[in-house]
């Protein structure tokens, strides 16, 4: 599997160098949706076909299925690891790119797969001091802090009402409808925002989107997140960021939804391409 810097570069260069990927269909089930998720640019053609059932555990089950197109070979990838691990690049190089602290603390709300990714993927990249977790099943924070501590890490749980003021990088990864952050945060904080996915969902309080430099990771989560329904604000795509657009805040709020494009990428990393 490729490293986190790996698929950072993948994403970065299918955002620059181009790819094609219609919006996601999503087809109801008794039980919870159906996703699917096409993608394609000169080399590789890819398709995450994606189960959300909430009353289910898991929750989210996906595989992606990718042809190499020079050779008609095709591979099936291990879709919800790939998933897990391109979503925390994605935020890895929103963070290279925007962080305004490249040193500190690492808080992040939500402590499953892709909290943990996230604890990976920014260790991997970044000086941390140390790392704070909250979450609401037991077993997952304790999991979460052995994991951090694996790492070398020190780590806690945070249970306090505000941000620590040595939090320099902060992930919600939780499917939170209400907030699951206080209305103020430390000045240059990079705030990734990962879980909430649908219209009704937010896990961003309104108060900071109104402090933040807003960034996202396309187009297509100015519709699907809760967070930017309706914001007045400039939002940048992570593209626009790329050529260098900036937005203007105290911090940096990144928030991501998730598209085939980024599937695209990291088969094509996964695959050596």
């Amino acid at each position: 599997m490729p490293s986190y810097r790996e698929l950072a570069e993948a994403i970065r260069r299918v955002l620059l160098e181009g790819g094609v990927a219609p919006k996601r269909q999503v087809l109801p089930l008794p039980t919870g949706q159906f996703l699917v998720m096409p993608a394609a640019d000169h080399e590789v053609a890819v398709c995450k076909l994606v189960v959300v059932e909430p009353e289910r555990t898991p929750m989210v089950q996906a595989e992606v299925w990718a042809r190499r197109l020079a050779t008609g070979e095709v591979f099936h990838l291990p879709g919800e690891e790939l998933t897990q691990r391109r979503t925390a690049a994605l935020s890895l190089l929103a963070a290279t790119l925007l962080a305004p602290r490249r040193e500190g603390a690492l808080l992040v709300v939500g402590p499953g797969a892709q909290g943990l990714a996230h604890l990976e993927a920014f260790a991997e990249a970044f000086p941390l001091t140390r790392v704070l977790v909250r979450g609401r099943g037991r077993e997952r924070v304790l999991a979460f802090l052995a994991k951090a501590r694996e790492l070398g890490l020190e780590a806690a749980e945070w249970t306090g009402e505000e941000v620590p003021e040595d939090v320099a990088f902060l992930v919600t990864a939780t499917p939170s409808p209400t907030p699951v952050l206080p209305p103020k945060v430390p000045d240059g904080v990079f705030l990734a925002a990962v879980g909430s996915y649908r219209p009704e969902m937010r896990e961003v309080p309104e108060a900071l989107l109104a402090q933040a430099a807003l960034y996202c990771d396309t187009e297509d989560a100015l519709l699907e997140a809760g967070e930017l329904q309706g914001v007045a604000r400039p939002v940048i795509p992570l593209r626009e960021a790329l050529l260098g657009r900036r937005g203007e805040g105290r911090f940096v709020l990144f928030k991501s939804v998730g598209h085939a494009l980024f599937d695209l990428a990291a088969a094509k990393a996964y695959l050596g391409l």
